[in-house]
């Protein structure tokens, strides 16, 4: 870069500091012998949220794969992944409830959240398929299913939100750092355990109940 450099510290007090830069660009794109470029925390830490975004999005495509292989099903990976928006949504609705932001903590925490509590909704899924198997009818299967993985649903959610929810209430140095990232584990974890548990099973028997009349009849024709 020719001519002369010239830095310049700004302390930018916003959520969308897009809209700063974009204001700045338009104020020197009108002299041809300007150019500007940023860097600092801040521009930083937008490049890294957009690369956990990233990271997020081929995970839920690899875990899709993985699961399509698992059950030898391209339903029944939905039937697992329809939990990740809903339990992020109630993760980002604490977080802002609280007062807190989205930023690479939270990112960070919806992350670890979705790996943690899409596990219980698989072992559901495959202990239906498993009742399924031996002979179980459909809504035997789900209600025993039910039955057989609600102690260990419950006891891993409140384990991740009892050992998380310390830092919501400490004054310690870097706690303002972790608790967006608590917030979204609690929250994901609280809403996750009530969709394990009850709507995963209705999804399930929504798309299979047709299969399983169809099943029935032919058994008794």
């Amino acid at each position: 870069m020719n001519g002369e450099y010239v830095p310049v510290n700004m302390n930018i007090a916003t959520n969308k500091p897009s809209v700063v830069t974009a204001e700045i660009r338009n104020l020197v794109t009108s002299n041809q012998d300007l150019s500007v470029d940023f860097s600092g925390s801040l521009i930083t830490g937008q490049k890294l949220f957009k690369e956990l975004a990233v990271i997020l999005v081929v995970a839920l495509l690899l875990l899709y794969f993985i699961l399509a292989a698992q059950f030898e099903s391209l339903t029944q990976p939905f039937i697992v992944l329809l939990e990740i928006p809903i339990d992020i949504a109630g993760a980002l609705l604490l977080v802002k409830l609280w007062g807190g932001t989205i930023n690479i903590m939270t990112m960070i925490g919806l992350i670890v959240m979705s790996g943690v509590i899409i596990n219980d909704s698989i072992l559901k899924v495959d202990t239906i398929n498993n009742l399924r198997k031996e002979g179980m009818g459909l809504k035997e299967a789900i209600y025993a299913g039910g039955s057989r993985r609600l102690k260990p649903i419950i006891m891993v959610a409140m384990a991740s939100i009892i050992s998380t929810a310390p830092i919501l209430f400490s004054q310690g140095i870097g706690s303002e750092l972790q608790r967006p990232m608590s917030l979204a584990l609690i929250g994901g974890m609280s809403l996750g355990t009530v969709v394990s548990l009850f709507f995963i099973p209705l999804a399930y028997w929504y798309i299979y109940k047709g299969r399983g009349l169809r099943a029935k009849g032919s058994e008794h024709s």
